[in-house]
């Protein structure tokens, strides 16, 4: 009898990386200045966001229509807006993600950044970007 023991790609030991809870249990978003939009999340309950998730905006606009018409002619992107009283500006958001990032001592500062270059989810393949903070190193493997 042989038993095979395969070591997981080091990726599925990320520190600090989830799978994105359901966007109705988003804080807040909002575009950063690259233009992307980033969500941001409260996982531990504190009422202070500590992981965010970017994405590409593929379209925006002002249209008059309302939010689940819009949503409707995008089914595969998700849909954001700001109402602006008689019309609303919409952001047209990938559906994946392509960065994760995690705030760990909730300062307002991002920690560490992950890459989803597949923008397929997290499933084993995204990958060490950044730590903004200072906090982690590109060793972070040995974390």
């Amino acid at each position: 009898m042989f038993v095979f023991v395969l070591n997981p790609p080091m990726t599925w030991s990320n520190p600090y990386l989830v799978h994105e809870p359901p966007l109705a249990t988003q804080m807040s978003w909002d575009l950063a200045a690259n233009g992307m939009l980033y969500v941001g999340y409260d996982l531990d309950g504190n009422s202070k966001p500590d992981f965010y998730t970017l994405r590409i905006v593929v379209r925006s606009f002002f249209a008059k229509e309302p939010p689940n018409v819009m949503a409707s002619y995008f089914p595969e992107n998700i849909v954001f807006f700001v109402n602006y009283g008689s019309s609303n500006f919409y952001y047209v958001a990938a559906r994946e993600p392509m960065f994760y990032a995690a705030d760990v001592n909730e300062d307002g500062h991002w920690d560490l950044i992950y890459k989803d270059v597949s923008e397929d989810g997290i499933n084993g393949n995204e990958t060490f970007y950044d730590s903004p903070s200072g906090m982690f190193s590109a060793n972070i493997a040995n974390f």
